[in-house]
């Protein structure tokens, strides 16, 4: 519906035109009139009308000076011209101005409706074209979103060359050069008992992403719906200000919130070479669990070497041993963290005081009875033993030997992790179907997007978004378009469509984009894929 206002000083004109055309039957709402420009113009800012009708001679503000305001303060808006007056200056003069028409005196309904109707057409063309790239922006956003975090895995993986890096960066117009590097990470803590808290947590990116700072020392990736890293590039003599700047800001931001999310932020230890940020990183993380190192008291010979003599617990500080820590894991770690995880357990303990069978077997039995109360809180299943775990060794083989308490340690967390994975599942397992479903049908629709989906869903996009992302292995976008370059590699095999026309069947109505995405998915373009190319990725 687009909105018109009428401006003119002759009152059986703008009658007439009000009153003896059915707006609403042709797609538009007539919102206002006055007899004269200076009386239109606060209307006109107030009701903002995609469309001004405008007498040429009115008192105290003419037409043209009208239209002269419009432009400049609201330029998308149409200015439909009449005249009474056959004049090349005044037709010229609107040109100029911007006018889209410039109507004769006397002007029937049919002519008016007429051209009307043909101002609909080019509205509606633009107003196509603007959804088209909104919904074209979202999906290379989506693009960006997904390399930037694959680039920031790669720089904490440790496992890629700084050349590589750097060129990987400069792609995605991210600039390494600095001094200094450190890392921060932001975990909001899951909880298993409220699924509004989970939504909350990944509404909470967007609120950080709008909030915080834009500027060159800080780059922020999404890690999925729990977890953002910063990554901190400054001058050595400014990293550790710009580090506690981030975490003050984060702090910030929460309490503006105000809600009771559990979160914490902690930072590593700056670095001066690119190469190590993967340290930087893995000592956060240390922080995250609570696993900086800080090693039992020896003093007096209070913990003893030799397994057979007591164990002094008066040498125990009670914080070292707190089951938060395996908590936290449980909750938030990764399978492929949990061996560097319990070294790190184990290491906070102090050497000398994990020599002892003793403490062994007590720190097993401590994490033994925490893993079981974390999946009876998750209630899936209610005990876990020895035998569920399907163990090699029992808990008095595992603690005759340091190396043989961290395997038992790493079972019982792994079996607890994959627990958690698939109550995670079948929590998501209903919205996930309905979402699939619905884009293996509609994957074709021009106008799909994450929000359509997430409404099929009957959830918040921001929330699938992080959701989907986490059960899928791969973003929304990606996974849309690897639905629709499946169809157009059947249809480039098996028919004699042009790439264009394919292109519009998957739901790409640009056809330039469309080649782009097959070329960066296929590693060939639509032409050579036709004839006999490289075949998919996928």
């Amino acid at each position: 519906m687009y909105r018109v206002f009428l401006a003119e000083d002759e009152s059986l004109i703008r009658k007439g035109i009000k009153n003896l055309i059915a707006w609403n039957e042709y797609g538009f709402a007539f919102v206002g009139e006055a007899q004269d420009g200076e009386l239109a113009w606060p209307l006109i800012q107030k009701q903002k009308p995609d469309i001004v009708i405008t007498d040429i001679r009115m008192p105290f503000m003419d037409g043209l000076s009208l239209s002269r305001l419009i432009k400049k303060n609201m330029p998308e808006t149409t200015i439909i011209i009449l005249s009474g007056y056959d004049d090349f200056t005044y037709a010229k003069e609107a040109i100029g101005i911007g006018v889209d028409q410039y109507l004769l005196k006397p002007l029937s309904r049919d002519q008016l409706i007429k051209v009307l109707l043909e101002v609909k057409k080019k509205k509606d063309q633009v107003r196509e074209k603007q959804r088209y790239m909104e919904q074209f922006q979202k999906e290379v956003q989506e693009y960006l979103s997904s390399s930037h975090r694959a680039f920031f895995e790669a720089l904490i993986s440790g496992k890629h060359s700084v050349p590589e890096l750097i060129e990987r960066a400069e792609k995605l117009k991210i600039n390494l050069t600095a001094e200094s590097y450190n890392i921060v990470l932001l975990l909001v803590e899951e909880n298993f008992d409220d699924i509004s808290y989970e939504m909350q947590n990944a509404d909470y990116q967007d609120e950080l992403f709008q909030k915080f700072p834009k500027n060159n020392q800080i780059e922020m990736f999404s890690m999925g719906v729990d977890v953002i890293a910063f990554l901190i590039k400054a001058d050595s003599g400014k990293i550790t200000s710009v580090t506690q700047s981030c975490i003050n800001r984060i702090a910030e931001i929460f309490e503006s919130l105000n809600n009771v999310m559990k979160w914490t932020a902690k930072e590593g230890n700056p670095v001066s070479r690119l190469s190590a940020v993967a340290q930087c990183y893995q000592e956060a993380r240390q922080k995250i669990f609570h696993l900086e190192q800080f090693a039992l008291e020896d003093a007096d010979n209070g913990i003893q070497e030799n397994s057979g003599k007591e164990f002094n617990f008066n040498k125990l500080d009670a914080s070292k041993m707190d089951q938060r820590i395996v908590e936290k894991f449980l909750s938030n770690g990764l399978e492929n963290e949990i061996d560097g995880f319990v070294n790190d357990y184990f290491n906070s303990m102090g050497e000398s005081a994990m020599e002892s069978t003793i403490f062994r077997q007590y720190v097993l039995m401590h994490v033994q009875f925490t893993t079981k109360a974390f999946v009876e809180k998750i209630n899936v299943i209610k005990e876990i033993v020895h035998s569920d775990l399907q163990m090699d060794l029992s808990l008095m083989e595992a603690i005759s030997s340091l190396d043989g308490a961290k395997t038992y340690v790493s079972k019982l967390l792994e079996e607890a992790i994959q627990i958690r994975d698939q109550v995670s599942r079948c929590r998501y397992s209903s919205m996930m179907d309905k979402a699939i479903g619905y884009m293996k049908v509609h994957f074709s629709d021009h106008d799909i997007d994450l929000r359509t989906v997430a409404e099929v869903a009957n959830i918040s996009a921001t929330y699938f978004s992080g959701v989907f992302s986490q059960q899928m292995g791969k973003t929304f976008v990606e996974y849309l378009t690897e639905l629709r370059m499946q169809h157009a590699r059947e249809l480039l095999r098996c028919t004699d469509k042009s790439s264009g026309e394919i292109a519009y069947e998957v739901g790409y109505k640009d056809s330039h984009y469309f080649s782009f995405l097959f070329k960066k998915v296929n590693g060939c373009s639509p032409r050579d894929y036709r004839a006999g190319g490289k075949h998919d990725k996928i």
